[in-house]
């Protein structure tokens, strides 16, 4: 049975909430909202999916080679049902160069801390990353996948929560995603 369509109705009743914050001028609520509509999103399809648990604030700690010990974590750990650490996703409305890179930096962090290895991802709306940033980053092997779930480069002047500028999921990369999370 495919959640397909409860999921496109999730991300679409959340950019219609960003969309009516930013007729009240409430900007701050906007960026909330659309930062809110992919976590809140990537917990739905986890819980749906797996029937695991997606931990916020799960900080690994990470030493370096001097000894100093520094605690990270992404957007969400996610664990199966057994409580074993599965994967590590990066959350992000849109993502662009800055964030693809910490979250390269953070997962092999992570990952060099632990002795079992979580496949990482990234999970965004828009893509913001060019075309040789984004192979760059994924050519450090430390991003085992990225999934853009609308279509077409992000345009900051043409936000999707904006009238006019309203962009459709792509329910095929949506799919993808959900198969993902189901690869065990």
């Amino acid at each position: 049975m495919s959640n397909i369509k409860t999921y496109v109705n999730f991300i679409e009743s959340k950019i219609k909430e960003a969309k009516n914050f930013s007729k009240e001028g409430k900007m701050g609520m906007v960026r909330s909202t659309m930062k809110d509509s992919v976590e809140l999103l990537l917990d739905l399809i986890w819980k749906t999916e797996r029937s695991g648990e997606s931990k916020k604030n799960d900080y690994i700690s990470s030493t370096s080679k001097s000894g100093i010990t520094l605690k990270f974590q992404v957007d969400r750990h996610l664990y199966d049902r057994n409580n074993n650490m599965e994967k590590l996703g990066e959350c992000k409305a849109y993502l662009d160069r800055c964030f693809m890179e910490r979250a390269s930096s953070d997962f092999r962090r992570i990952n060099e801390s632990l002795s079992s290895k979580p496949k990482t991802f990234i999970l965004a709306l828009e893509n913001c990353v060019s075309d040789k940033a984004f192979q760059y980053y994924m050519d450090e092997e430390n991003i085992n996948d990225v999934f853009f779930l609308m279509d077409g480069k992000r345009n900051a002047k043409k936000p999707i929560w904006k009238d006019g500028f309203e962009k459709k999921v792509n329910e095929d990369s949506l799919q993808k995603f959900v198969d993902y999370i189901n690869e065990i």
